[in-house]
């Protein structure tokens, strides 16, 4: 309790020496000549905004100074008389003596008379007595200022009302920039917490000693003793007692050495920092045990109070160190180092002694060893404050000296220092913020308990409680007000400079830290003139401090209790939150679309309609995370349950479910988002935000029930659109998995390269299914055994829904395409079973009836294939109603088959008459039928190869659509004969049979790749891409015995497949008269012909140089191609990376001839054909990466290709007797030298060597 007194006697004494500022004026920096303030005994008009690029930020704050107390100004009065009667030892240097009479000769303040008065105190008394009176700031080691527009933000600020906000725009009048280190200024600070001394005198005091019996880093720990009257030295000017770097102290009593305990050691030891191994001289430290982690820190902490309780001086030794070694430095601080030196020679020396070539420390080391090592470190420091916390954080001593290390280690120039220092003193000031949460709440009871007694009677009323309870609360309060004062010196000298550091990590630190602050403790920090920082820093360049930023904010705006002290904030930088939804980080944007949603639920009005379409737009996204966030912000604001809206009924009297209304709402959003191909999007994204998606019931009233009073019905684009909302429901609910494109993670771009294109695994309407299998729930994957039990419960109920409903939906809706082939995905994602288990026989037959007449009645394609894809899963041979659903399939294939025939016959007849339109109509039909069924069932049994052969075979008598619908059905004939083949292990005479089939087939399509129908050659294209993937030479190890059929393409077909792409695929597509859709069907379709080829590169079917023709247009074309050309170089190069470089040298090769050909063989180095073949190298060069070593061989045969090229026309004038001369095609080497760069020394030499061989 004596030392609790004093250190409340020590408090009370400081409060009282503390003094006000008597007025303010300006002065101009003597740097950058900016106005600065000197004083603050008014508050300072703090109009901040937006910082920007013309300066750092100068921050002024707002000051609010308390009016001193009757008691207090009394207690002034006679510190002030006590300053002037002492007499102080002249201790002054040199230095010294000159800063204090520059200090007198320029400062005209009142205070000035004082410090003239005082020449004789000790050295750092002088320092704080003759800096208290000026008003700088230091020059930060490293600043940042984030990049910020000066026209989309400072304007609207300036004109609001509130014009001491502390988010407006600082006149630059009363901007505080750099300063020297001989001004001081005056730091601003919580209107209920004292003012405390400012944190960069301390920082950067380098004063000696004026007594070397003194430690340098103690406080002084004399104390006014009433009773026996000593007087203690008195502190100048508005100095902290225990803020000081040149702390002060008597000399320690003399303390016998404590004998070893028995047992382990109480630190462990350590690794070196740079090789990872032992140390002998870490042994036994502090950092050595936080390093091996074999000890808890609880544990380390608890060793480490017991050495400071025993022998303070080297426990604080040992303390410094510990920060100085987790920085990474060898450096050792030594005992005659910490009792002469200042903390800014301590660091001056460690930083001659640091290593910093390798640019490696502890804390950014990625290895499990380290990264152990930082959690370690910072809970050791949250550690050593909470058991800290109830004496020795107000000894005067070790939190102030650690404080002025790590402020001073924060202002350091080497980055591990900076970035250490300010992680530590940021996880201090969070354990700090803890600390004052217990003694607030400690202070509150107690005033709750003597409230109590007090109002007790006088009779029952203990007075000796009530005069412990008053000491209590007293010492609370004066506790209270010291841990405050160290929070907003940690904040003033650390986080205010650290939060715009150059280095991304310590600003990302600084944001995270003040979340916390705001959040555990928001009666101090949750304010505007916190805020501000945070809502600055939303600007910052690098994407993990915006995230940081976000994150701070969220826990703020989701607590209703907090919401009202953001208002000014959400005002100020709103427009910046909803901006950075549309980040460019996915992850950033994701936590701004989530942080503008806690936004929405507390205040609708805040924003705007636009604010809310920008937001809109992203549930189509391909970003998945991204997207439903999103769409959580379209739940809250447009599908909330009206609970008071009267139910509505249908024309049979049935009532409505409560979704109903959102549910059309819903269509409405779907249909003016114009995306009606990308429904899939919308409901994956809103699948686990809006319970309506799986209100089956609501969604099937819709559609088949009639309106009621008073409801409006549906128009046919309505109906249509909330047909395909309920297919994918329906999906989502069997199948659980995200649609094609869209990513759980990753990059994500708003233009959405993969959604528009329609992604890698489309089907096309043929049934090919390139490049995918089919869809359905049989490629689910679900990540636990409770969400598969869900999605299993979630199909269930859907099916039973819909097993009811679909006979009559197809029915109502059947005789349009777009909707029957909609709802005929239905059955592909259903529980077939509950046909049997639940008694629905007879929805089976009319299912079955009602796919039989659309089949006979459309001849869409991508109907024709979704009925087929129906038959295949009701057919599937383990289902029990498998057996009833093949017999009416087969039905219906015969039926098929004969309308086939027929239809040949007419087309094809003996009397040699042409066929007219019916014909040809009747053909046609008769075999999209025949292809949509062929892609998905066995119909070899059916003997219909040879006529749809022969009808391939005459493309010189039939149209061309009717031999593009043989090919298709020859193609799928052939995979079905090879499936047999695999599966029966047939006979050597099938194979043979298969082969001949094969080659016929190959000399087909080769012979229709030029044909003037685009259908016909499409369809050739795509058959002999996938053929030549299908019967390729691995065939030969799934089937050895039998000598399968192998097809394998030679030089001919190589080129005539380029040909084909140079003259289908790039091309200018400038048609102004055809519509966007068709334009976007083109390109999907060019895109799919290309990638078709490109596969054949990667997978070795043809050689990589094959591919060289089509890299000329790598530039022209990159709008359109450039991701599938990118991806094939490095696919190729990861095979065969010595030839996709010389590939490149080919291309560029290619390009120089047609320059040459076009320039009469006259190619001048500044025309513009060899600008841009050097651009087209510059652009592939780019495509090798960095890895000089990785690319060593590619780029020597590149460099050799190119060498060949040049001397081989040379070479051959010379094998015909003329004089060789110098070779035409020698330019082409500074097409060659665009790569040179990426050249190893000892190869340049090398191919140098080789040029001077060949060379003439």
């Amino acid at each position: 309790m004596a030392a609790s007194m004093d250190v409340n006697l020590q408090m009370d004494q400081y409060h009282a020496r503390h003094p006000h500022v008597a007025g303010s004026s300006l002065s101009s920096h003597p740097n950058t000549g900016h106005l600065q303030h000197e004083g603050a005994n008014s508050r300072l008009p703090s109009q901040f905004g937006i910082p920007s690029q013309a300066h750092h930020f100068g921050h002024v704050h707002d000051s609010y100074v308390n009016p001193a107390s009757s008691v207090q100004q009394m207690l002034m009065q006679q510190q002030m008389q006590h300053q002037r009667s002492v007499s102080f030892a002249p201790q002054v240097y040199d230095s010294n003596e000159r800063l204090v009479k520059s200090l007198s000769n320029h400062d005209t303040s009142p205070h000035s008379q004082v410090n003239q008065m005082h020449i004789q105190m000790p050295t750092h008394q002088q320092i704080s007595r003759s800096l208290q009176s000026n008003n700088p700031s230091v020059t930060p080691s490293a600043q940042y200022s984030p990049a910020i527009e000066h026209g989309s933000h400072h304007s609207p600020i300036l004109k609001d009302t509130y014009n001491a906000s502390n988010y407006q725009m600082q006149d630059q009048s009363h901007v505080l920039t750099h300063a020297s280190h001989l001004q001081q200024p005056v730091y601003p600070y919580h209107s209920d917490a004292s003012r405390i001394q400012n944190p960069q005198a301390t920082a950067h005091s380098t004063t000696e000693l004026s007594s070397p019996q003194y430690p340098g880093h103690h406080l002084p720990m004399q104390v006014n003793n009433s009773a026996s009257g000593d007087n203690e030295v008195p502190h100048s000017g508005n100095q902290h007692p225990h803020m000081s770097t040149a702390f002060q102290t008597p000399s320690a009593p003399y303390v016998p050495p404590v004998k070893k305990r028995r047992g382990r050691p109480p630190i462990h030891p350590t690794f070196d920092v740079a090789a990872g191994t032992l140390s002998d001289e870490d042994e036994h430290t502090l950092y050595g045990a936080i390093r091996s982690g074999r000890v808890a820190p609880q544990t380390v902490v608890d060793d480490w109070i017991e050495q400071y309780k025993t022998n303070r001086e080297p426990a604080m030794l040992e303390l410094i160190q510990f920060f100085i070694s987790c920085s990474g430095c060898k450096g050792k601080v030594t005992p005659e180092m910490y009792s002469r030196l200042s903390h800014t020679d301590i660091i001056r020396r460690m930083t001659e002694e640091f290593d910093e070539e390798s640019g490696e420390y502890p804390l950014i080391q990625s290895s499990p060893i380290w990264k152990r090592f930082r959690s370690n470190f910072v809970e050791f420091i949250q550690v050593l404050i909470r058991q800290c916390q109830y004496s020795i954080i107000y000894d005067q001593c070790m939190i102030d000296q650690v404080i002025s290390l790590l402020t001073g280690l924060t202002d350091s120039q080497v980055r591990a220092f900076r970035h250490t220092s300010t992680l530590a003193a940021m996880k201090m000031m969070t354990a700090l913020v803890d600390v004052a949460l217990n003694v607030s709440i400690n202070r509150d009871n107690t005033q709750r308990q003597y409230e109590a007694e007090r109002s007790k009677m006088q009779n029952r009323r203990a007075s000796d409680r009530l005069e412990v309870l008053m000491q209590r609360r007293q010492e609370l309060e004066e506790n209270m007000d010291e841990v405050k004062n160290m929070l907003i010196y940690i904040f003033k000298g650390i986080f205010v400079h650290r939060y715009r550091d150059s280095q991304a990590e310590i600003r990302a630190i600084c944001m995270q830290e003040i979340g916390v602050w705001m959040r555990r403790y928001p009666a101090m920090f949750l304010d505007d003139s916190y805020l501000k920082y945070v809502g600055w820093t939303l600007y910052d360049r690098i994407g993990d401090v915006r995230l940081q930023c976000l994150r701070a904010l969220q826990p703020l705006y989701e607590d209703p209790a907090l919401i009202n002290n953001l208002e000014l904030f959400t005002s100020r930088f709103k427009s910046r939150l909803v901006d950075m939804t549309l980040d460019k980080e996915t992850e950033v944007a994701v936590q701004a679309v989530k942080l503008v949603s806690c936004i929405l639920k507390h205040s609708d009005s805040v924003l705007e309609d636009k604010d809310c379409e920008n937001i809109y737009e992203l549930v189509y996204c391909t970003h998945r995370p991204l997207a439903q966030a999103a769409a959580e912000f379209l739940t809250l604001k447009l599908f909330e349950v009206d609970s008071h809206a009267p139910p509505t009924r249908t024309r049979k009297g049935k009532k409505r479910s409560e979704n109903t209304p959102l549910i059309r709402d819903l269509v409405q959003f779907f249909i003016e988002s114009e995306l009606h191909e990308h429904a899939t999007y919308l409901i994956d994204s809103l699948w686990d935000q809006c319970q309506m998606l799986r209100d089956w019931e609501a969604m099937l009233d819709l559609l088949l029930e009639e309106p009621g009073r008073g409801e409006t019905a549906m128009d046919a684009n309505e109906e249509t659109s909330l047909i395909e909302i309920m297919v994918c429901c329906v999906r989502q609910a069997a199948s659980g998995e995200s649609p094609v494109g869209r990513q759980a993670g990753g990059h994500h771009s708003h233009s959405n390269t993969n959604m528009q294109t329609g992604g890698a695994n489309a089907q096309d309407a043929s049934g090919r299914g390139r490049g995918g299998g089919p869809a359905g729930p049989g490629s689910s994957s679900v990540s636990s055994t409770r969400e598969a039990r869900a999605l299993t419960e979630e199909r269930h109920r859907m099916t039973e829904a819909m097993i009811t409903a679909l006979p009559a939906l197809l029915s109502k809706y059947g005789e349009s395409p777009e909707r029957a082939t909609n709802l005929l995905a239905i059955p592909t994602y259903m529980e077939m079973e509950l046909y049997t288990t639940g008694r629905h026989e007879r929805h089976l037959d009319l299912l079955l009836q009602g796919v039989q007449e659309i089949v006979e009645r459309h001849t869409d394609p991508h109907a024709l294939l979704a009925c087929a894809r129906v038959y295949e899963s009701l057919c599937l041979d383990e289902l029990s109603i498998a057996a009833k659903c093949q017999t009416v399939r087969g039905t219906l294939l015969d039926h098929l088959v004969d309308l086939y025939r027929d239809a040949f016959l007419n087309y094809f007849n003996d009397q040699g008459e042409e066929p007219d339109q019916d014909d040809e109509f009747h053909i046609v039909a008769a075999l999209k039928r025949i292809n949509a069924f062929y892609s998905c069932h066995d119909l070899s049994g059916l003997d219909l190869w040879d006529s749809l052969i022969r009808i391939a075979q005459s493309g010189n008598d039939a149209s061309g659509d009717v031999v593009a619908q043989a090919i298709c059905c020859c193609y799928h004939a052939l995979l079905w004969n090879l499936k047999r083949l695999q599966e029966s292990e047939m006979d050597k005479t099938e194979s043979n049979k298969l082969r001949r089939q094969l080659n016929l087939y190959m000399d087909i399509c080769i012979g229709y790749l030029d044909h003037s129908h685009k259908r016909l050659a499409s369809e050739s294209f795509f058959s002999i891409c996938d053929l030549l993937v299908v019967f390729s030479r691995n065939l030969c190890d799934h089937m050895p015995n039998l000598h399968p059929p192998i097809y394998v393409a030679d030089r001919d077909l190589e080129l005539k497949l380029t040909n084909y792409l140079e003259q289908r695929v790039f091309i200018d597509d400038d048609d102004e008269e055809e519509d966007e859709s068709a334009k976007f069907e083109s390109l999907h379709e060019r895109r799919k012909q290309l990638s078709s080829f490109f596969k054949l590169v990667v997978f070795n079917m043809i050689p990589v140089r094959a591919a060289a023709p089509l890299y000329k247009y790598y530039i022209r074309s990159f709008n359109d191609f450039g991701d599938i050309m990118k991806s094939t170089l490095a696919k190729a190069r990861e095979h065969h990376r010595v030839n996709t470089a010389r590939m490149i040298a080919h291309c560029l090769e290619l390009c120089y001839l047609q320059v040459e050909a076009a320039s009469n063989n006259h190619v001048e180095r500044g025309s513009e054909g060899i600008q841009a073949v050097k651009e087209l190298a510059r652009r592939l060069n780019l495509s090798f990466g960095l890895d000089l070593i990785k690319i060593r061989e590619s780029m020597v045969a590149l460099h050799l290709e190119g060498i060949q090229f040049c001397v081989s026309r040379a070479a051959s004038t010379a094998a015909s007797g003329h004089p060789p001369g110098v070779p035409s095609n020698l330019l082409f080497l500074e097409v060659v030298s665009e790569f040179s760069n990426k050249l190893l020394r000892p190869d340049k030499k090398n191919i140098s060597e080789h040029i001077r061989r060949v060379s003439f």
